[in-house]
């Protein structure tokens, strides 16, 4: 087996990394988006994804991506979270179970700390277990939990706010 190699996404990954995040809408258990997503509709969000501080990140294995991971401002625009960014991932399921987000959540934690971020956070499905455990996995922490507050095909689910201080390595 290959070990994922990391890198930050290019343009021409985009529709690969839209085919994840749509596999995941169609499934109904990994994401509170309900509608398919197109790059039209995922513009801007690929846009912000581009300033530098808030990157996309693929994992390769041969020629095809088998995941990915965002890290995104927490709370964009309130300057006094400028240190702190959630985390979003997803794998392809035929590469579920090959160290795929164990490989991106590690190299994101390095790269997220040598950035001078100081907390990462994902909000994850209550009834997701393996994300759970990889969150764990890295030391993430319950931080909270929102009752009910997701609400897909008329049922409701809680969400998990789950949060890690990083910490900061020394000059």
């Amino acid at each position: 087996m290959n070990e994922p190699l990391i890198r930050l996404a290019r343009p021409g990954d985009y529709q690969r990394i839209l085919d994840i995040l749509n596999d995941a809408i169609e499934k109904r258990r990994y994401t509170a988006l309900l509608t398919p997503v197109t790059i039209e509709s995922r513009r801007q969000w690929f846009q912000d994804h581009q300033d530098g501080r808030h990157p996309i990140y693929v994992a390769d294995i041969g020629d095809d991506i088998a995941g990915w991971m965002a890290v995104t401002a927490y709370r964009d625009g309130r300057e006094g979270f400028c240190h702190a960014c959630e985390v979003s991932y997803y794998v392809d399921p035929a590469c579920m179970g090959r160290g795929v987000a164990t490989a991106l959540m590690n190299y994101v934690i390095d790269v997220s700390t040598e950035a001078g971020l100081k907390h990462l956070m994902a909000v994850i499905f209550a009834d997701n277990i393996a994300s759970q455990a990889l969150a764990r996995k890295f030391g993430f922490e319950q931080w909270g939990r929102f009752p009910d507050i997701v609400e897909i095909d008329g049922q409701t689910k809680d969400c998990l706010q789950m949060g890690l201080a990083l910490t900061q390595k020394s000059e």
